[in-house]
């Protein structure tokens, strides 16, 4: 497959479900037939790269929607109205709620194009060779797994549909999602039996071996299959395909996209898919639009440079917040004083002008980050993905790889799988230190720590080396901690009169920031969270009108 793979996605609105564009020999000569399609090795790869675009989960800004995801969240403030995020994060959504709708359409249409090549690939059964048929089968289950992986998790039992539906029969009911999850494991071991676990650059972007059994691990740990988990992310470990990046921020800018550290990422290119994350995350004085923005209680998260809270660290200095801390604090977040594309982030009420350094040149220019009404509203922008690099011209029209999975989720997947089930010993401390110790200054972790530490740490690994990264929603679902983050005040910037008080929060059990007056900080939402229905997305109401089965008992699989 000597293709590149996303060249051809300037072709995928003409790839529906039954027929594909008329790039070869054209019969009719309006474009290949369906019925007899999926012939040859060039039949199979389009069709293949449509099924790609399930990564190409974009709103209609451009923007990757698991930017929006984290808003959902504690971490992560979305200012307006953007993908729903505003209503889902105030626990006030319901089936109604636009984003559900569109987030249950995109995976199953991206489903029924991979089950419609996987129905038919067997027409170039014998014009291929067995090692390309399986390869386009097992990249194609594979890609249909991811797409199911969101659907249990978002939305719990859901129907799972492994055929090309009849246009006569198209209602289905629920099945459990424990079934379903059964059915992904079974579809991702035999494809990482046959994909490799490198492409060559021309296939960048493709998924390996390596992202199939990460994606079975990820799937196992969400769903508690602990042991299924830790078997599957050890594979990937021990394969040894993968390493840990040197310096944590520039895996997110365009010098890191080629880092081992990088299991898959999706790729983008001019002309046929950009997006426009920066757009939403970067700075007014850049352009940005700052609707994306990291929230206080994410700022306060992170731990100091001995590995204790804020709240317990002697080298915490509340009227110099933000140092001493934990490296990837500054890597993820641009906090106040810091510079960016040659402009100095300040957000002080009284900072009307900052410094910038134009043509070489310090001087003062007026700070639209003060001044414009929609400067961030928490005082913070995220770092990750807002390359100095895109800016000005590519803001909004960026090639930066969006990273789908990375090593440390591998890693921190068997420490914390193999922690679950009481079985701590060096190697889960070495996967911990790995990630952990790659942000120099951060003290390693010991066997003498013992579980309950451990555990606490491994979850404070994934809220700080995935904030800002869409994993966070699933994160604090599984745990059963978001009834209890997401209650009460979610706090933007201080407000003018308490600027430059000196303010140490506490946290509860469940990891929740606890301030001793929140008065001097400004209410962005009231977030409220029902447990007995915010654990799981309600089915769009529009599904249900169209198909009443959606409402019934969920049923086994045959």
């Amino acid at each position: 497959m000597k293709n590149k793979l996303f060249h051809i996605l300037s072709l995928l609105p003409l790839l529906s479900l039954g027929a594909c564009v008329s790039l070869l020999d054209q019969y009719p000569k309006s474009g290949p037939s369906s019925s007899n399609f999926y012939s040859n090795e060039a039949e199979l790869t389009i069709a293949a790269n449509a099924v790609y675009n399930s990564f190409y989960w974009m709103s209609n800004h451009d923007v990757q929607y698991q930017l929006y995801l984290d808003g959902a969240t504690d971490q992560v403030y979305i200012r307006g109205t953007y993908a729903s995020m505003d209503v889902i994060q105030a626990g006030q959504a319901n089936s109604q709620t636009g984003v559900f709708g569109t987030v249950w359409s995109h995976f199953y249409t991206r489903i029924a194009r991979a089950n419609n090549l996987l129905d038919n690939m067997y027409r170039a059964k014998e014009s291929v060779s067995q090692e390309f048929y399986d390869q386009i089968r097992a990249q194609v289950l594979t890609l249909r797994a991811y797409n199911y992986s969101y659907l249990v998790f978002l939305f719990g039992d859901v129907p799972y549909i492994d055929h090309f539906l009849s246009w006569d029969a198209p209602n289905v009911n629920r099945n459990r999602k424990e079934d379903i999850i059964v059915h992904l494991y079974e579809d991702l071991d035999w494809a990482a039996a046959h994909l490799p676990a490198t492409w060559d650059t021309a296939n960048k972007g493709r998924v390996t071996s390596g992202f199939a059994l990460g994606l079975k691990a990820r799937i196992a740990l969400y769903n508690g299959d602990y042991a299924v988990a830790a078997e599957a992310a050890w594979k990937v470990i021990d394969a040894k395909t993968y390493s840990i990046h040197p310096d944590y921020g520039e895996l997110f800018t365009h010098k890191g996209k080629l880092s081992d550290e990088i299991i898959l990422s999706v790729q983008y290119l001019t002309n046929v898919q950009v997006n426009a994350n920066a757009k939403y995350i970067g700075t007014r004085l850049s352009n940005g639009y700052s609707i994306i923005v990291p929230t206080q209680s994410l700022v306060d998260t992170y731990q100091c440079r001995d590995g204790l809270r804020i709240d317990r660290s002697p080298l915490y200095d509340p009227r110099k917040p933000y140092e001493n801390r934990d490296p990837r604090l500054r890597q993820t977040i641009i906090v106040p004083g810091d510079w960016h594309n040659n402009y100095k982030f300040e957000i002080n009420p009284d900072s009307l002008k900052t410094s910038a350094i134009i043509d070489g040149k310090l001087t003062r220019v007026g700070n639209t980050e003060v001044t414009n009404a929609y400067g961030t509203f928490t005082g913070y922008v995220g770092r990750k993905y807002f390359d100095e690099a895109d800016l000005p011209e590519y803001i909004s029209k960026s090639e930066l790889p969006f990273i789908m999975m990375r090593y440390p989720e591998i890693l921190l997947t068997y420490a914390e799988a193999r922690l679950e089930l009481g079985e701590a010993d060096q190697s889960v401390v070495d996967a911990i230190n790995l990630v952990r110790c790659r942000s120099k200054g951060m003290p390693a972790v010991s066997l003498s720590d013992g579980l309950a530490s451990l555990k606490e740490t491994v979850r404070y690994e994934r809220s700080v080396e995935f904030a800002m990264e869409g994993m966070r929603l699933f994160d604090i679902r599984r745990w059963k901690t978001a009834e209890h983050l997401l209650t009460g005040n979610l706090i933007g910037k201080r407000v003018k009169g308490h600027w430059t008080d000196a303010v140490v929060p506490s946290f509860d059990e469940y990891g929740r920031v606890v301030y001793p007056d929140e008065s001097i900080f400004t209410t962005l939402r009231m977030m409220t969270f029902d447990p007995a229905k915010n654990y799981l997305w309600p089915i769009p109401q529009d599904e249900i009108d169209k198909n009443p089965l959606l409402v019934e008992a969920p049923v086994d699989i045959d």
